[in-house]
Parts: structure tokens; C-alpha cells; sequence
């Protein structure tokens, strides 16, 4: 269904967002995209997982807003995170593609820069930076996601590219088939499509002044930690010959070492949240490797 009539001449960019029942999130991220420095110059497309007549509810409340950029919703089926961003991207106008998660804010001029990197640097995927709001830090803990890697200048890793805050040619997202629509349970799908995204030749950058706020912690959260462990070890399975088990972290000798480390005394200092979510995740990675099967 569509909220706002696009305009007469294609958007630069196209923003992707799957979500589901998070409405009140939803509405401060349209808030966020309104403060872009040139609404008319991207749309926002999302899928939502809820049924139809949650998905009208949601439309109706975004369309009292009125916003300035073209808004095309979809939904009505509980598909994968990574299948939903495709049908969120099937229609898709801009020439660019920007994967940004419900919980993302883009900073001001973020949209722009990303669109600015991809005509500067072509062939190419731009990681936008993310942080916290400071209100949701605890002590000096830095969330995964605030840990990027950062190689050469503006060079980056293909291990950062999330769908939170990256942006990617739509041709090329196209080429490489989109998400792998068989994927299923929490993580894995981002790094499964970098691996093939950098198979067709892409690299991977920092867009700066692509930032986003993610108003959430997922360091909490040891549930998710397990289960990206042992999508990892999947990703890895899929791409045997891509090194991915060391920069995943799961390669069986990293996780045997991370695992004795932080059930010995010394990793006992280690502040109990972060200590608790690595744990999951390599016993997530270490039942991977031992069932056979992630």
C-alpha cells in the first residue's frame, strides 16, 4: 500500500526497513528520515511482519505526519528478516539501496552522504558508522556494534556490513540474488550476502557522516548472541574457502580459547553483561560445530 505518491523523477537512494509490531519506533525513524536534508531525494521502503490489519493501522498513523519523502509500505506475511528486506527492495527506484533497521536513526545528512560515497567511490559497499545514545550506555561498555573494524583510511571488512546502517549499488544487490530467501533464525543473513556481495567484486567502506543512532543494546541479550553463533558457523559452512571462520570469530580454535578464557578467573573481570553475551555466542558457535548442523 502506498502512504505518500512518489514523485515524477527517481529517488537517488532507496531506504529498506523490516520490522515488526515496533509502530511507536517506526514513527521516530520517519521523524528522523523528515530531518534529511533533502527528503525528495530518497523513499522509504519497509515490510512489515504483521498481519494486514496491523499494517493499515501503522500506515494511517504514518500518514498523519505527512511526509515529504515517498513512503511504500508492505507486509501481511511473517517472513525472514533477510526475505522481508527483499520484498521491501523488489520495487525499489534509487540506484542505491540503504539497509536501515527500525532502530536506527539516521544522523542529518546521512542519507546524503551515503548517496555522495557511492558516487565517489563506485562498485562499492559503504558502512555507516553506529553508536548508542548515551542515555542507554552503561558505564564505558561499547556495544558490538560500536566496534567496527577499521582497516586502511576508509577501508572496512566485510563483516561489518549489517542490515542496520550499510548501503550497496541496487544493481549489484540484485546480481547476487538479494538475502538468501532459505535463511532462517536470527543472524547470519548480513555476512552470508557480504561474502557473495565481495564474490562479484564489491569492497567495503566507511561512509563518514553516514552515522545512525541504534537505540538498543544487544550486549544484553545472550539469547541472540547463541544464535548468531551458530549462524555463523553456517555462513562459514556455506563459504568454506572465504577465511569467514576467523573473522567471524568462530573458527573451533578461537572458541575454545574464548571459552577457557572467560571461565577462568581472569575472564571473571570481565564486565558480567559483555562476558555473558561472548559465552553465548561461543557456545552458540562451539554446538554449531559439534551437532554438525547450525
Amino acid at each position: 500500500m502506498t502512504v505518500a505518491v512518489p514523485g515524477t523523477s527517481a529517488p537517488a537512494i532507496t531506504v529498506v526497513t523490516a520490522s515488526r509490531f515496533r509502530h511507536d519506533t517506526l514513527l521516530r525513524k520517519a521523524e528522523a528520515l523528515a530531518r534529511q536534508r533533502d527528503p525528495g531525494a530518497f523513499e522509504w521502503r519497509l515490510y512489515l511482519n504483521e498481519p494486514s490489519a496491523s499494517v493499515r493501522t501503522f500506515a494511517d498513523r504514518l500518514a498523519t505526519l505527512t511526509p515529504a519523502f515517498a513512503v511504500e509500505i508492505d507486509g501481511g506475511d511473517v517472513l525472514p528478516v533477510g526475505t522481508a528486506r527483499n520484498r521491501a527492495a523488489a520495487a525499489a527506484r534509487g540506484r542505491i539501496v540503504l539497509f536501515s533497521d527500525d532502530d536506527c536513526m539516521p544522523d542529518p545528512g546521512a542519507i546524503e552522504a551515503h548517496v555522495a560515497f557511492h558516487e565517489r567511490v563506485p562498485d562499492a559497499a559503504g558502512i555507516g558508522r553506529l553508536r548508542l545514545p548515551e542515555h542507554l550506555r552503561v558505564g564505558s561498555r561499547r556495544e558490538p556494534f560500536e566496534r567496527t573494524a577499521r582497516l586502511f583510511g576508509d577501508r572496512a571488512s566485510w563483516i561489518n556490513f549489517t542490515g542496520a546502517n550499510s548501503s550497496v549499488p541496487t544493481a549489484a544487490f540484485r546480481a547476487v540474488g538479494g538475502y538468501d530467501a532459505e535463511w532462517h533464525g536470527y543472524g547470519g543473513e548480513d555476512p552470508e550476502l557480504a561474502l557473495r556481495l565481495r564474490a562479484l567484486g564489491l569492497r567495503f567502506r566507511h561512509v563518514v557522516g553516514g552515522d545512525a543512532l541504534h537505540e538498543g543494546r544487544v550486549s544484553d541479550d545472550a539469547d541472540k548472541a547463541y544464535s548468531a553463533g551458530s549462524a555463523h558457523v553456517r555462513v562459514v559452512r556455506r563459504h568454506p574457502r572465504q577465511g569467514a571462520a576467523w573473522l567471524l570469530g568462530v573458527h573451533p580454535v578461537m572458541i575454545a580459547l574464548k571459552r577457557a578464557w572467560l571461565r577462568s578467573p581472569g575472564g571473571r573481570l570481565v564486565d558480567p553483561a559483555v562476558r555473558a553475551y561472548e559465552l553465548a555466542y561461543a557456545d552458540g558457535a562451539a554446538a554449531a560445530w559439534r551437532d554438525g548442523e547450525a
